[in-house]
């Protein structure tokens, strides 16, 4: 389960951390819930992780590990890859999102992440006991 804060504004849209708006209609999407402006709404939304990262609206990747994931935005940016990071929670722990910015961008991302010989061939973090590292990572890191 990944959960996101944002507030409602005046619209009737929740505004996520990144200024992303969400409509909040009802079940009919007829009108918009009658909720004070400016109230703090959060959203959980229950997605398997590795249908997460497999490049829908540009989530290319997900870790544990901010440093990871700063140093993979980095690599993107190397290879001319615009992408965010985008913080969210999962069980009570920060995942951090990598979301690559252009649509055309998307399956190049995701392969030079995981897939291409001569991309950092990672592997999901996740799979690994906690306290542990991720091996892919750290085997790229000391190539």
């Amino acid at each position: 389960m990944i959960k996101i804060k944002g507030t409602l504004n005046d619209k009737g849209e929740v505004v996520f951390q990144r200024g992303k708006p969400l409509p909040l209609l009802t079940l009919y999407q007829q009108q918009t819930l009658q909720l004070p402006v400016e109230i703090c709404i959060e959203l959980s939304v229950t997605v398997g992780i590795n249908d997460l990262i497999s490049g829908i609206d540009g989530f290319v990747w997900a870790t544990k590990d901010f440093c990871q994931a700063e140093i993979i935005t980095n690599a993107l940016k190397i290879q001319h890859i615009e992408s965010e990071i985008i913080n969210a929670e999962s069980n009570n722990i920060s995942i951090f999102l990598i979301k690559v910015s252009q649509d055309e961008d998307i399956k190049e991302g995701f392969d030079f992440i995981q897939n291409d010989k001569s991309g950092l061939r990672l592997k999901p973090d996740w799979d690994y006991p906690e306290g542990e590292r991720n091996q892919s990572f750290e085997q790229w890191i000391n190539e």
